[in-house]
């Protein structure tokens, strides 16, 4: 399921987290790793990475029969350069430590998010894993920063690691937390959470909003109709709210009753469970609550379960609001207490 796994290293600490999660899950599934340095103009590389790459530059040169100059006058595009060296070497010792058995080290330089999304492409990745924030001041704090230009272009499912206020290295998943609405994406991330679950011995949760904001032809096509009482049946019948039958509740929502979407939330949460058990997960928790903000109500759920993994579908039931800055996944992937896997 993941066979190739892209991270970007910058020499910042949640680069190294998002190291540490990364070859760890490249061990689990043995996975191919690219390990990813961007030079770009404005790095903002840690003065230690950088004195230390300048002496081992100055140093190799001198033995070379180089330019002899001193660290200190060093050109920085050349320092820069080394730093990208010096890190994906230590990176590649570090994930060949965890058990990664295929690991390869790519330097380039350019725009960081285009080159990460061209590297993504280029090695045909299943997942790409990176900090919510680099080693720059303002990255991953303004909507132009790296990481969230990756997390809305990436070709492939993108995990974005939060710091978790630790010093202390990746020691496994404990709690996983899949948002679910019945969609077709929400069903990938059940089946991807589900096997990782699986493998790290991790309890899993499934929650449901009962949220009046999706169509009534995607919750229709989220459900077995068959499978509703009469009642709420008729509730989602075409032309019963004709006005709002094709639209979002970013214009008119349709008006469902709770209780229709409670028993279309049990039903979803029932599927879900099925799944999770087909890939080893015996007794997935199931949480149904009801809120017209399903990104609050979702991240209530993670604090309350103590998640430190979240898995979600990268749209939902909201069809072109998954495109937007403030769909639901961009909203809890940024302020999520937890690491966030997206999937697509």
């Amino acid at each position: 399921m993941i066979r190739t796994i892209v991270i970007p290293v910058d020499g910042s600490v949640h680069a190294q987290m998002a190291l540490d999660l990364g070859s760890d899950l490249a061990a689990k599934y043995d996975a191919r790793l690219v390990l990813l340095y961007v030079v770009t103009h404005d790095d903002d590389v840690p003065d230690d990475i950088y004195d230390a790459a300048a002496r081992e530059l100055a140093e190799a040169e001198s033995k070379s029969g180089g330019t002899g100059l001193t660290a200190q006058l060093l050109p920085r595009s050349k320092v820069l350069e080394q730093v990208g060296h010096k890190l994906l070497r230590d990176a590649k010792a570090f994930a060949k430590g965890k058990g990664v058995r295929q690991v390869e080290s790519v330097i380039e330089a350019g725009d960081a998010s285009k080159r990460i999304l061209h590297q993504a492409k280029e090695s045909a990745a299943n997942l790409i894993v990176m900090g919510s924030r680099g080693c720059g001041k303002l990255k991953g704090l303004v909507m132009g920063s790296v990481s969230h230009t990756v997390f809305h272009l990436a070709p492939c499912s993108c995990v974005t690691v939060h710091q978790s206020g630790t010093e202390a290295g990746f020691e496994g998943l404990n709690s996983i937390l899949v948002p679910t609405d019945g969609s077709e994406q929400a069903d990938k991330a059940i089946d991807l959470a589900s096997d990782i679950a699986a493998k790290y011995g991790a309890r899993l949760t499934l929650a449901y909003v009962m949220s009046r904001g999706p169509s009534l032809e995607s919750l229709r096509d989220s459900i077995d109709m068959s499978k509703l009482s009469e009642t709420a049946r008729e509730e989602l019948v075409p032309g019963k709210h004709s006005i709002a039958e094709h639209l979002s509740s970013a214009f008119i929502p349709p008006v469902v009753s709770r209780a229709a979407l409670e028993e279309i939330g049990e039903q979803v949460l029932a599927r879900g469970k099925r799944a999770a058990e087909a890939k080893g997960v015996p007794a997935a928790n199931t949480v149904l609550i009801d809120g017209d903000d399903p990104a609050h109500k979702i991240l209530q759920v993670a604090k309350r379960e103590q998640a430190d993994f979240m898995v979600m579908g990268s749209r939902g039931l909201g069809g072109a609001g998954g495109l937007l800055s403030g769909s639901v996944s961009y909203k809890v992937t940024h302020a999520a207490p937890c690491t966030c896997l997206v999937v697509r």
